[in-house]
C-alpha cells in the first residue's frame, strides 16, 4: 500500500511544493497528512467492516447489494475513470523526467519513453500476476525510501550539516512552517481546510478505491485488515515528513549554491540531482523515481483489469473456460495500457501546473460521485424510482461542482474550495439521489 500510494508524483511534486505558490507552502502538506490519519481511521472502522460483512471482491459490489445494478455499474465506471486518469498523471511525471534528463540526449521522442515504461510494466504484470506485483512492489518501495533517506543524508553532508543540525536548519528557515492557523478559509494552506481536505482525499482515494482496498481485502480477517490500515497510516505519516524534509533541503541547497529555482516546482529535484550533485546522487534519484513509478503503475493496471473483468465482464458468474478468461483478461490489460499511453501523451501537451495539484484537483471531480453513492448506500434505506437516473445524476454532479468552484471567489467572498471540493461534489450527488429515490 505504501508503494502504491507513493508514486512518482510524490517523489517529485511533494518536495517541489515546499517552496511553491505565491508564498512558500513550506510543510503545510503535513496538515493534509493529519487529515489522512482521520480518514484512514474512518476507513478501518466504518468501511472495512462493511466490505468484509458483504464479502465483496470488488468494493463496488456493495453498491449493487444496497442500491441495485445501476448504482453498482456507475460506481465501478467512476473508479475506472478516476484510476485511469490518476495513474496517467503519476506516470506522466516520471516519463517527463526520464525524457528531459536522459532520453532526450539520445534523440528518443517523449512518446517512446512512455511506451517503453508501460510495456515493461505490462510484461511483468502479465507474466507473473499478483504475486509478481507483491514482490516487485516491496522491492521498489524499499528502493524508493532508501533513495529519499540517502539523498537527504547526501544534501546534509554537502551543506556541512549533521542530521540534527540539518533538521534544526530546516525549521529555522522560511520553509519550516507547518501550521497555518491565522490565514482563514480563503487560504488553501489554512489548517482546518487542509485537515478536512486530507480526510476526504483519504476516504475517496483509499477507502472508495478498488486499487487500494483490494490489498486490504486479501487479509484473512477484518482485524488483520484494520491492523494493516493503521500501520500503513503511521508509516505514511513518517514518509511524507521525509519527502517534505527533502524538499526543504533542495531549496536550501539551491540558495546556498546560487542555483536559480525553475519556474515549475516539479523540475527542482531532477534539475539538482542531474546537474549540481555527484553521479551517486543522480543514480539514487533515478532509482527512487523509477521504483516509485513502477510500484504505483503496476498496481493501478492490475486493479483496472480486475475491476473491469469483475464489474463489467462478470468473470465470477460467467461460464467462460479458463482459456477464454485468460484471453479476455489479456485484452483488457492491453486496452488499459494503451489508454494510459494516450492520456499521458495528451497531458504532456496540455500540462501547465504542478502535477500533485492536478491529481487532487481531478480527484475532487471524479471521486465525488463515489462519495455520494457510498454515503447514500450506508446512511439511507431508500431505493431508486428510475435506475437510469443514477448515472445521469452522478455525471451531472461534477459539472455543477465545477460551475460552483469557478464562481466561488465572487460568490463566497474570496473563498476557494481546494481539496474539500470532493465534499461539495459528494453532497450534490447525495441530494440528487435523494430526490429520485423512495423510502
Amino acid at each position: 500500500m505504501i508503494g502504491t500510494s507513493l508514486s512518482g508524483v510524490t517523489f517529485i511534486s511533494i518536495p517541489g511544493v515546499v517552496g511553491a505558490g505565491k508564498g512558500n507552502q513550506c510543510f503545510s502538506y503535513m496538515q493534509m497528512v493529519w487529515g489522512y490519519l482521520i480518514g484512514y481511521a474512518i476507513i478501518a472502522n466504518v468501511l472495512m467492516p462493511i466490505y468484509y460483512r458483504y464479502q465483496v471482491t470488488s468494493i463496488y459490489q456493495y453498491l449493487g447489494e444496497k442500491l441495485g445494478v445501476s448504482a453498482y455499474k456507475t460506481g465501478a465506471a467512476f473508479f475506472l475513470i478516476s484510476r485511469t486518469i490518476g495513474a496517467a498523471f503519476r506516470m506522466y511525471i516520471v516519463a517527463l523526467v526520464l525524457y528531459q534528463f536522459v532520453f532526450i540526449h539520445f534523440h528518443i521522442p517523449f512518446w517512446f519513453t512512455v511506451l517503453l515504461s508501460i510495456f515493461l510494466i505490462w510484461v511483468y504484470t502479465y507474466r507473473g500476476g499478483i504475486k509478481t506485483i507483491i514482490i516487485t512492489d516491496t522491492f521498489q518501495t524499499v528502493c524508493m525510501l532508501a533513495s529519499v533517506a540517502l539523498t537527504i543524508y547526501y544534501l546534509a553532508s554537502q551543506m556541512d550539516l549533521g542530521i540534527i543540525d540539518f533538521f534544526n536548519t530546516i525549521f529555522q528557515s522560511k520553509y519550516g512552517k507547518i501550521f497555518f492557523f491565522e490565514s482563514g478559509w480563503s487560504d488553501p494552506n489554512y489548517f482546518y481546510k487542509q485537515v478536512l481536505g486530507g480526510m476526504l482525499i483519504a476516504l475517496v482515494m483509499t477507502g472508495l478505491d478498488q486499487d487500494m482496498m483490494q490489498k486490504n481485502l486479501t487479509c484473512k480477517t477484518l482485524r488483520e485488515a484494520q491492523i494493516n490500515m493503521f500501520s500503513f497510516s503511521m508509516l505514511l505519516f513518517i514518509v511524507n515528513f521525509a519527502f517534505l524534509s527533502l524538499g526543504a533541503a533542495l531549496y536550501l541547497f539551491a540558495a546556498q549554491n546560487n542555483i536559480a529555482i525553475p519556474e515549475k516546482s516539479d523540475a527542482l529535484f531532477p534539475m539538482i540531482a542531474f546537474n549540481y550533485v555527484s553521479g551517486t546522487a543522480s543514480i539514487l534519484f533515478l532509482l527512487g523515481l523509477t521504483a516509485s513509478n513502477y510500484a504505483s503503475a503496476d498496481s493501478a493496471l492490475a486493479s483496472l483489469t480486475t475491476s473491469f473483468c469483475i464489474d463489467f465482464l462478470n468473470f465470477e458468474s460467467n461460464d467462460w473456460t479458463e482459456k477464454q478468461k485468460k484471453r479476455n483478461r489479456t485484452l483488457v490489460h492491453l486496452g488499459f495500457s494503451f489508454l494510459l499511453f494516450l492520456i499521458i501523451v495528451i497531458f504532456y501537451i496540455m500540462n501547465d501546473d504542478a502535477v500533485i495539484n492536478k491529481v487532487f484537483q481531478f480527484a475532487g471531480y471524479t471521486y465525488g460521485p463515489l462519495l455520494g453513492l457510498f454515503a447514500f448506500a450506508i446512511f439511507t434505506k431508500r431505493k431508486f424510482k428510475v435506475n437510469i437516473l443514477v448515472p445521469i445524476i452522478c455525471c451531472m454532479a461534477p459539472f455543477l461542482t465545477y460551475f460552483i468552484a469557478e464562481h466561488s471567489v465572487q460568490w463566497f467572498n474570496g473563498f476557494t474550495f481546494g481539496n474539500i471540493l470532493v465534499a461539495v461534489n459528494g453532497l450534490i450527488t447525495f441530494l440528487g439521489l435523494l430526490i429520485v429515490s423512495n423510502k
